[in-house]
């Protein structure tokens, strides 16, 4: 039996690009770069006229996706075979650590066997497994509460989350347990990316990026931007100052229309990854006033790109912020309002950029988040 060999369960997976997948990558990246062999199972499928473009010599990709089209029996069949598929590679991979990548999938360790669930951490690190499980009143938001709550909760023995807020609000707000033998921070890795230097058309560009869908539009806090537009005008047009804004859904046009009479305000409703990071390499301040976060890869590579940041004081964004930036109250205009203005007016703004790339490095390096896996994994080993 290979003494580090972990299997993780994600539910999305390459070659899908989103936020997540690119987290989840480089977590696999980090263990597998430190002599761990991976196993991950996903019910993600790949197109046959995808190529699949990472792998490595120690990392296995299983995807596996029974499913029964039966609402409420298929839920049950599908999490039922996937735990029995994670039961038998067990038998012969014999592998050291579980870990389940999210909080979504509550019944998937209700079917675990005893002696996985043993070694088994589940780690929360999103708002849809945390705040939108809690309160959602989508139908599945109101299930997965209800499975955790009655069925999977008391079984969870190890929990990790990608920050404190969120590790404390999954073991009393969702699982609802005082029984776990560990729980552990495990956060989000980003890497240093330095600013470059080009000849801007305003002298301060703030960013703001987010989903526009009607479950987005007020999470991410764009209503709470619309309602102190009007208060931060005349600043933005006396210091010749930008607000970037990026994001797509059923409410653009709504929104598009809402900002139209603000000539300080750009509008992009796509913008690939790469393209992203470049912008944030020529801007100055990120902007996320969200009613609930967690440690959003765009808030990381806000601070690896060397942005100041105005961040509302909830969830995952409260570590992040800590002498660069404002936190904001969430949900709260007049507050995100007086932090744009005080930040267009500070002298020492190139201070607290400097001091995002600080903590991109001290908190959030991939040696950061190994040495938090090793002693998550040595206790749950233990």
């Amino acid at each position: 039996m290979s003494s580090k060999r972990v299997l993780i369960y994600c539910p999305v997976f390459l070659p899908e690009i989103s936020g997540y997948t690119h987290a989840f990558k480089q977590l696999v990246s980090n263990l597998l770069n430190n002599g761990f062999e991976v196993d991950v199972v996903t019910p993600q499928p790949i197109k046959t006229d995808v190529l699949d473009t990472f792998s490595h010599d120690n990392l296995k990709v299983y995807r596996y996706n029974p499913l029964l089209k039966v609402w409420g029996l298929g839920l049950f069949y599908q999490y039922y075979k996937q735990a029995s598929f994670i039961n038998k590679l067990d038998t012969q991979r014999f592998y050291n650590l579980v870990l389940i990548e999210t909080g979504d999938v509550p019944l998937l360790p209700y079917f675990l066997s005893k002696s996985i669930l043993n070694k088994t951490t589940v780690r929360f690190h999103s708002t849809s497994d945390t705040e939108y499980l809690h309160i959602g009143k989508h139908k599945k938001y109101k299930l997965r509460r209800w499975f955790w709550k009655y069925l999977s909760g008391k079984k969870i023995q190890h929990l990790c989350a990608t920050n404190s807020y969120h590790l404390e609000y999954a073991q009393h707000q969702v699982l609802h347990t005082s029984t776990l033998k560990s729980k552990h921070v495990l956060t989000n890795t980003v890497d240093v990316i330095s600013q470059i230097s080009v000849p801007k058309s305003s002298q301060i560009t703030f960013v703001m990026l987010g989903r526009m869908d009607e479950e987005g539009f007020k999470q991410k806090g764009f209503d709470v931007l619309l309602k102190a537009l009007e208060d931060v005008k005349s600043y933005m047009q006396k210091a010749n100052a930008q607000i970037h804004i990026i994001g797509n859904g059923s409410r653009f046009a709504y929104f598009k229309s809402q900002v139209s009479g603000y000539d300080f305000v750009k509008l992009t409703q796509e913008m690939n990854h790469d393209e992203l990071l470049k912008l944030l390499q020529q801007s100055d301040v990120v902007i996320l006033p969200s009613l609930y976060e967690g440690v959003s890869m765009f808030a990381l590579e806000s601070l690896a790109t060397g942005n100041a940041v105005i961040f509302s004081n909830t969830g995952g964004l409260i570590e992040i912020v800590d002498g660069n930036g404002v936190l904001i109250k969430p949900g709260d205009a007049n507050d995100l309002a007086l932090a744009i203005k005080k930040l267009l007016l500070d002298v020492q703004l190139e201070s607290l950029k400097t001091q995002s790339v600080l903590i991109a490095k001290n908190k959030f390096s991939s040696e950061v988040q190994y040495a938090q896996f090793m002693r998550l994994y040595r206790e749950v080993c233990s």
